[in-house]
């Protein structure tokens, strides 16, 4: 039989995994819910990986018996890599004969380019990782919901709701009536009042469930609630600092290019570009003006048009001595291209 690559894009609140062929075709895709262990736990996160990828065999017409040549993984929450690939292997031998995990980050490049650049994850959480020419890899933020995620889904959330809390405390004033998301709010998370509110936050907290309410946040927004929209304004700023941390290690070649200074926008609050676009701007155009921003005149947004399963199934082929031949640039859409002033 033809030897099959598999790979695996874990997310906070949904997965996905591909089969491979070793000619760089799709045979299968797959969907499942969190595989973070940090949320969900060990456990969870390697069964639901396996019922993925032995669901992705049986839709390619493949015995499930018979393992892969490897599985990537480009996993949220996969700092652990010699833990979970041990702990695949032994729990389930079938599934792959070698195993590589990465960062969700790292997949989601290697996706969409082999060249290098920044990829900027905003879903339920959010981090930054800049990928250089030679291979150097530079972070910022990834630390979770307790000490970042700034910018995501659960960030403007929490924002949001805080801000209604706050300004119903008397504690701050708000930039703008908060009737509209405090009004959501109580629908969205189905509750009376504040003290309804408390059971969501601390006894049955979840953070997929929390963050979902960014999507009512973006409604109001799209509507034209001014506070609404301001959070957005927050978030696309909170967005672009990420960008400005990893500036000053950023190999300068990747600004030269016909796209300039390309960033892998990745995650479902990039839906709402046109609600964090001038935040972000006016962040980048302020960090111009510093030494390790000067350089910068051209940045090119691009989305990815498959999932980073394909990226990780890459990575996993090269692990153990295979290219898969992929198209690039069928892999990626332009977003939004800008050239400073």
């Amino acid at each position: 039989m033809a030897a099959l690559y598999g790979g695996v894009e874990g997310g906070g609140t949904h997965s996905k995994a591909v089969l491979i062929s070793e000619d760089g075709h799709i045979l299968a895709e797959t969907a499942g819910p969190s595989t973070n262990h940090w949320l969900v736990g060990m456990d969870k996160c390697l069964e639901t990986i396996n019922d993925m990828v032995s669901k992705a065999k049986l839709l390619a017409g493949v015995n499930p018996d018979i393992p892969l040549k490897s599985l990537g993984m480009s996993l949220s929450g996969g700092e652990r890599q010699d833990v979970i690939g041990n702990l695949m292997q032994s729990r389930f031998p079938n599934l792959s004969e070698k195993y590589y995990i990465t960062s969700d980050a790292i997949g989601a490049m290697a996706t969409a380019t082999d060249k290098g650049g920044i990829v900027l994850i905003t879903g339920t959480g959010s981090n930054c990782t800049l990928v250089n020419l030679d291979g150097s890899v530079v972070g910022c933020g990834g630390w979770g919901h307790m000490m970042g995620d700034e910018g995501s889904a659960y960030w403007i959330a929490h924002l949001a709701i805080k801000m209604v809390f706050d300004t119903m405390d008397n504690f701050i004033v708000p930039p703008h009536d908060i009737s509209k998301i405090k009004n959501a709010m109580f629908e969205y998370f189905q509750v009376a009042d504040r003290m309804g509110m408390l059971t969501h936050l601390y006894r049955t907290f979840e953070k997929s469930q929390f963050a979902g309410f960014c999507q009512r946040v973006a409604e109001e927004a799209s509507a034209g609630d001014r506070l609404s929209c301001y959070i957005f304004q927050r978030a696309g700023q909170v967005l672009a600092r990420h960008i400005v941390a990893v500036l000053p290690k950023l190999d300068k070649v990747l600004l030269k290019g016909d796209l300039g200074l390309s960033i892998l926008c990745v995650g479902s609050v990039w839906k709402s570009w046109d609600l964090l676009k001038d935040g972000f701007l006016d962040v980048l155009s302020e960090a111009r003006r510093t030494p390790a921003g000067r350089d910068l005149t051209k940045l090119s947004l691009l989305k990815l048009r498959h999932s980073s399963a394909v990226g990780g199934a890459s990575l996993g082929a090269k692990h153990v001595g295979h290219t898969l031949p992929l198209d690039y640039a069928s892999n990626v859409d332009m977003l939004y291209s800008h050239h400073f002033e």
